[in-house]
């Protein structure tokens, strides 16, 4: 059976997710003075996604293989058994929450730059990012309003295997997949709109003469959350559009929403690093230092008590004798004075007198 398949695939998608999530956090753990800082908070909501992705495979496969497949559960209950549930809901708002900031971010930067640059340390933060995480929280209530109501409600029963559309409802479903499908495309709109007041400004010199960022940063963060927002959009809207329109689509229908997430987490999130680096200048420098930290500079700074002796060139005096510490009118030298010492590599000489 196809979804049997499918949750036997979902683990090892949800272990490529998270490594692919950590690889961007420690490239640009240190992006968090400026507008990269968004790199970071879509790769941690990504980590989330993740980790529920891992849960969500290995409950399918328990509920599939070694559970019953004919059990019927309440919705309430799958709450407590499938989290990932609760978890798919904070990521889906907590994913169109980010992208709406970093436009949002984009815009200001566009219309105020001077203003955008003294108030960018106290908005785009990790305190930002919390206030979304609850923000987030908040919206997926209204998905569990469902499972809690009818939690005593015996006619209601559900599959065991806890399919994210039949646990929060078809009513609230059709308006979560339809925020999924759209808000990458509203997004992509007001982007549009940005990059032509962009334009606008930038035809004139006296329009944006009190630029506060590099022309060419601004271009690559353009094109990174514009690729976001496009993938987003596409790798929700095609799975689905093929899925209504295949002769199998009733089998499909099933798991419509696990194909459009399945599509969403290896289009945006797995290949996330590869159009970092095509897009990013930043990227690819700390992807170099991070693979190169160890490769370069191993110049030993310090000496061993086994080394052999360095070798330094002979310090000759007029008849061609090594004498180091010689003068060059002397043999024996003098340390006062004329002192034939070698400039380079400079020695000390001490002297001693016993009665």
């Amino acid at each position: 059976m196809l979804e049997d398949l499918l949750y036997e695939v979902l683990p090892v998608v949800g272990f490529a997710m998270i490594a692919s999530t950590v690889f961007v956090i420690l490239v640009m753990r240190k992006c968090t003075k400026d507008t990269l800082i968004f790199c970071l908070f879509f790769a941690v909501a990504d980590l989330l996604a993740g980790i529920g992705t891992i849960i969500d495979g290995f409950y399918g496969v328990i509920a599939t293989i070694y559970g019953n497949t004919v059990d019927t559960i309440s919705p309430f209950d799958c709450l407590t058994r499938a989290v990932n549930v609760p978890i798919f809901l904070i990521t889906d708002y907590l994913h169109i929450l980010l992208l709406a900031a970093f436009v949002l971010d984009r815009l200001i930067q566009i219309l105020f730059p001077v203003s955008y640059g003294n108030m960018f340390p106290f908005f785009i933060n990790w305190k930002m990012f919390i206030i979304l995480v609850f923000l987030s929280a908040g919206l997926s209530f209204q998905g569990l309003t469902y499972p809690v109501e009818s939690r005593f409600n015996s006619s209601v029963r559900l599959m065991s295997q806890c399919r994210f559309d039949e646990v929060v409802g078809e009513e609230f479903y059709f308006k979560h997949i339809l925020t999924m499908q759209w808000g990458p495309i509203v997004c992509i709109g007001a982007l549009c709109l940005v990059i032509v007041i962009y334009c606008i400004r930038q035809s004139k010199h006296k329009w944006s003469y009190n630029w506060s960022e590099d022309t060419g940063v601004t271009k690559q963060l353009f094109a990174t959350i514009f690729m976001r927002c496009f993938l987003s959009g596409l790798s929700v809207h095609v799975p689905l559009l093929l899925i209504a329109r295949t002769n199998e689509g009733r089998e499909l229908m099933v798991i419509k929403d696990h194909i459009a997430r399945v599509s969403y987490w290896i289009v945006v999130i797995v290949f996330q690093p590869l159009w970092y680096i095509m897009i990013l200048t930043s990227f690819q420098q700390n992807v170099h230092s991070l693979f190169n930290r160890y490769s370069h500079n191993t110049e030993r700074k310090w000496q061993s008590a086994n080394d052999p002796p360095e070798e330094t060139p002979a310090h000759l005096d007029r008849h061609g004798s090594p004498n180091p510490f010689g003068s060059w009118y002397s043999m024996t030298g003098n340390i006062t004075g004329e002192a034939g010492l070698n400039i380079e590599n400079q020695r000390s000489v001490s002297f001693y007198y016993n009665d």
